[in-house]
């Protein structure tokens, strides 16, 4: 069963776009990006999944149950970080986490102590006390202790050091392994970059590309650089070409097109070396939004 299915989702917040035209799948175990600037829809699309808010128009569904009329066992099987944690202020980090787990049968309890030593967490400190590192941790130790069957994790890595982010980064994939899957969102592109299969684009409301994480470096853009003996070359015509720069006899530029058709035309330039590199997430990124 998909995990994850979304059709057409729109929101409208009186006369104000939420989203307007969103639709994706997450394929069982998977660890898929959801990227987009802040204010670009993602924290409206998965409130919608989710059932915290209820759709203008469109359909969610997790584990074939309607996101807004989700039954017990498919909420059962999820484990949700928002992109802002709030819990009980003067309850202890401990009493919140097995809180938690009560309210799903106990589920959760045997890893509480586990995860708490992976994620450096003080369980004896209230939750009022705590940075907002810690109280992401909090977040995220809720909601992977209970195994769930998805993981959605709404910016998880804000306020975390480097240390704790490369932690982060290993409990998810261990969860991955163990078959969890992963929905991440994220405005952070090196970190979907490092962890995700495949990643969704979302722009002012609206998905503007769905692909597989290695089908889009190949797509999308490429980073040349070339040397040659010719005299000066002014420029490049060919369509796809952006970024052109000359620093005496090196030439680099990105392109996004057939490369057959740049090979071609390099051919004739007399050049003595060539390298093509598949661009980075975050030029593809600014590609999109370019």
């Amino acid at each position: 069963m998909i995990p994850v299915e979304i059709k057409n989702l729109k929101k409208m917040y009186g006369k104000q776009v939420g989203v307007k035209d969103v639709t994706f799948n997450v394929k069982e175990g998977e660890i898929f990006g959801f990227i987009g600037p802040n204010g670009a829809g993602k924290s409206t699309t998965i409130r919608a999944m989710l059932g915290l808010i209820k759709p203008t128009e469109g359909y969610t569904a997790i584990f074939g149950s309607d996101g807004y009329k989700m039954g017990v066992e498919a909420r059962e099987s999820v484990g949700y970080l928002s992109g802002e944690v709030f819990m009980h202020p003067n309850m202890r980090v401990r009493e919140v986490l097995e809180f938690s787990a009560n309210l799903r049968g106990g589920r959760g309890f045997g890893r509480i102590d586990e995860l708490a030593t992976r994620f450096e967490l003080n369980l004896n400190k209230k939750f009022k006390e705590l940075s907002l590192g810690n109280k992401k941790k909090v977040g995220i130790v809720n909601a992977i202790m209970s195994n769930p069957k998805l993981i959605i994790l709404d910016e998880p890595t804000t306020g975390l050091d480097p240390l704790m982010q490369q932690t982060f980064f290993e409990v998810i994939r261990e969860e991955n392994k163990k078959g969890a899957t992963v929905l991440l969102s994220s405005h952070i592109l090196s970190e979907v970059q490092r962890l995700c299969d495949r990643v969704a684009i979302i722009k002012d409301g609206k998905i503007i590309a769905v692909e597989e994480m290695k089908n889009l470096k190949d797509k999308y853009l490429k980073e040349i650089s070339f040397q040659t003996d010719k005299s000066e070359i002014e420029e490049i015509n060919l369509s796809g070409i952006s970024n052109f720069k000359k620093e005496g006899k090196l030439y680099t530029f990105n392109y996004n097109g057939n490369m057959r058709t740049l090979i071609d035309y390099l051919n004739k330039l007399d050049i003595v070396n060539l390298n093509i590199v598949d661009g980075d997430l975050e030029k593809i990124f600014l590609h999109f939004y370019e």
